[in-house]
């Protein structure tokens, strides 16, 4: 309730919303136009729920309600038009100025020759499937064969990557 006394007169919604940060702001621009005005609080007078889970209410259960007189409805829709047609106040997340690297970074020569042992075995469909996921994820591998074994190599900037997608499969656990 502005701190004016209330003229005699109907009172007119001007605006009702859940923005508590326009709701402020409109109170002080009334309150500085000299427009007096009725604030209610919308959800304050809660009773306790109903047992029907999904009510039909054509009432908010939370906002704001604000209404002038209706001789001063023209100068609040101003001073709410106003208000409405500013720029929101600067909401933008500053950029970060040093994004921390993990791992050693990308170079031609570790990712031509990669020389981390993540995974071998005698077992084909897994090492087709570790192939595959290793592809999927963009690492780059190298494969060798010798006689029964298959060893896959990552490079070491790929290692924490690659060792994960083998213990998801080889393990059948659910990625951490």
């Amino acid at each position: 309730m502005s701190s004016k006394p209330m003229m005699q007169g109907s009172l007119v919604l001007l605006w009702a919303g859940e923005n508590p940060a326009t709701h402020a702001a409109l109170l002080e621009e009334l309150e500085a136009a000299q427009i007096p005005f009725s604030d209610k609080s919308l959800g304050d007078d809660e009773v306790a729920p109903t047992a029907d889970p999904l009510p039909i209410d054509w009432k908010p259960r939370f906002g704001f309600e604000v209404a002038v007189l209706s001789t001063d409805l023209a100068a609040g829709k101003e001073v709410l038009e106003k208000l409405l047609d500013e720029e929101p106040a600067d909401l933008e997340i500053p950029a970060q100025d040093a994004v921390a690297v993990a791992g050693p970074a990308l170079v031609a020569a570790t990712e031509t020759h990669p020389a981390v042992e993540v995974w071998n075995g005698s077992d084909d469909r897994i090492a087709q499937f570790l192939t595959a996921a290793m592809q999927e994820n963009e690492i780059p591998i190298h494969l060798e064969n010798p006689g029964e074994q298959t060893r896959i190599f990552v490079s070491a900037a790929n290692e924490k990557r690659a060792r994960e997608i083998v213990r998801e499969i080889v393990e059948g656990a659910p990625p951490d």
